[in-house]
């Protein structure tokens, strides 16, 4: 039983966790989300610009991720200053559903 608690408690705080998809395809939005749900983390996916605010609404950030071959350097140092946190942050070359699944495989290790 105390397993089971001590399980449902980190579900929980994973849950209030959001992953940073930076860059990628807007066309992919929910293939990522579903990855990112998958590990028990939501997901906030910026493709092109992050609103003004942005910060304030996404919560506490588990992971980073840009996407560097689809990603603007103005976007990639809005994403830098985010980070401030101490929030990982993880530098895909592929775009690819498979390379984002692998990145949070090897983040919640």
């Amino acid at each position: 039983m105390k397993a089971e608690r001590r399980s449902q408690g980190s579900d929980r705080r994973r849950e209030e966790q959001t992953v940073l998809v930076i860059g990628g395809s807007g066309g992919m939005s929910s293939r990522y989300r579903d990855v990112v749900e998958k590990h028990g983390w939501s997901l906030r996916h910026y493709e092109n610009r992050v609103p003004p605010g942005a910060r304030h609404g996404v919560g506490r950030i588990a992971l980073i991720v840009i996407m560097v071959t689809m990603v603007s350097h103005a976007l990639r140092d809005q994403m830098q200053r985010l980070s401030a946190d101490g929030a990982p942050v993880v530098y895909l070359r592929s775009a690819s559903v498979s390379a984002l699944r692998a990145a949070l495989e090897q983040a919640a290790a």
